[in-house]
């Protein structure tokens, strides 16, 4: 089994620069979503992975970096659960040889993520500057044969109250153009996206 370090959202910017292909048409509804905000109810995720690899279970969860004026910045991990088949809706078609796996908030981690978010608006109210931004983690997965690839593309698919459909945050990244994955190594940290760090 390999493990995969974290897919870490970055912003939507330094993505045009970055390793990944972000479509031009996922920048408008990206910079629309606001993780003060958004409708942690609505808020799905979807990795497109090559039937060579799939996600292990518990290896993706939503980041959520805070940091208020004068600290540190803090990162919170909330679990993902898989979609039942009847709540993937809206996900195009997966091309050959691939599959799109599908995630929503666990009950547990959307009223951990209220209680941040709560947390923060009290300290603005209070004066006290921050920040928070949304991140999407793929941390693990397996291997489903161990033939060699020519390539393994992945992509990854957001939606959010804002969004109100599947958008591509990053579109076919090959995990073998990592020079570690391509000789046989097992830590990958590819760029993946950012709707946006809420002011």
């Amino acid at each position: 089994m390999d493990r995969l370090a974290r897919v870490l959202m970055s912003a939507a910017a330094h993505l045009l620069a970055g390793c990944g292909s972000v479509p031009l048409t996922s920048i408008p509804p990206m910079a629309r979503i606001d993780a003060k905000t958004t409708d942690l109810s609505m808020l799905r995720v979807a990795v497109q992975l090559p039937d060579a690899l799939r996600p292990r279970s518990g290896g993706v969860k939503l980041d959520v970096v805070t940091k208020l004026a004068g600290e540190a910045e803090v990162k919170t991990s909330f679990a993902m659960m898989e979609l039942s088949a009847r709540e993937r809706g809206g996900l195009p078609a997966p091309p050959q040889n691939s599959s799109i796996y599908a995630y929503r908030l666990s009950p547990e981690d959307t009223a951990r993520f209220e209680a941040l978010r709560a947390s923060m608006v009290e300290q603005g109210t209070n004066g006290k500057r921050g920040s928070m931004g949304l991140g999407v983690a793929a941390r693990e997965f397996c291997r489903a044969n161990a033939e060699p690839q020519a390539a393994l593309p992945v992509t990854i698919y957001l939606m959010t109250s804002e969004t109100k459909s599947f958008i591509p945050v990053i579109r076919d990244f090959d995990l073998l153009s990592d020079p570690a994955m391509a000789v046989g190594g097992n830590r990958f940290s590819p760029a993946a996206g950012d709707p946006r760090g809420a002011q």
